[in-house]
């Protein structure tokens, strides 16, 4: 599969600043129904993340005024437009994120993808050998190719290929 991460990444961010406080982060992360966010600077640069576990430390420490930076996980890798679904799982699974910024030239956020946006690019890359995608086959008694059980209605079979 050559596909790159810019073809199958959300391109609206909802991003919060490093200076916000971490109940402003929390009523972000609420509002967009959302597990975590990128943090930028001044200049709108990516410098971290904010997720649901950095909010239950702050939470623990009873610190909800504390700032965005004194909480987020700083050692975010990036990626560019360029690099492929194959790229950024590798990326994601040899250092535990389950999202990667899109970064472009200027240091700006263009886009994210996450662990789950690649599962599905690569199960409609698996089933695309065989004519469909994943969403077409899921619960209508189609056979896995790989452990040939049959794709249930949620689109799970043994193998995991199918799944989302």
């Amino acid at each position: 599969m050559s596909r790159k991460v810019s073809e199958i990444a959300t391109k609206v961010v909802h991003v919060v600043k490093e200076s916000d406080n971490i109940t402003a982060a929390a009523m972000e992360m609420k509002n967009h129904n959302m597990g975590s966010m990128m943090v930028v600077n001044e200049k709108n640069q990516v410098v971290g993340i904010i997720t649901e576990r950095d909010m239950v430390r702050a939470l623990a420490d009873k610190r909800l005024d504390a700032k965005v930076k004194d909480y987020m996980t700083e050692s975010v890798k990036g990626v560019t437009e360029d690099t492929t679904v194959e790229e950024a799982l590798n990326i994601m699974l040899e250092n535990g994120f389950r999202h990667l910024p899109i970064i472009g030239k200027d240091g700006k956020i263009m886009g994210i993808v996450s662990i789950r946006d690649l599962a599905r690019a690569l199960a409609d890359s698996h089933f695309l050998q065989y004519g469909k995608e994943w969403t077409e086959v899921k619960g209508t008694g189609v056979v896995c190719p790989v452990c040939g059980l049959e794709i249930d209605e949620y689109g799970y079979c043994n193998c995991g290929t199918g799944s989302s």
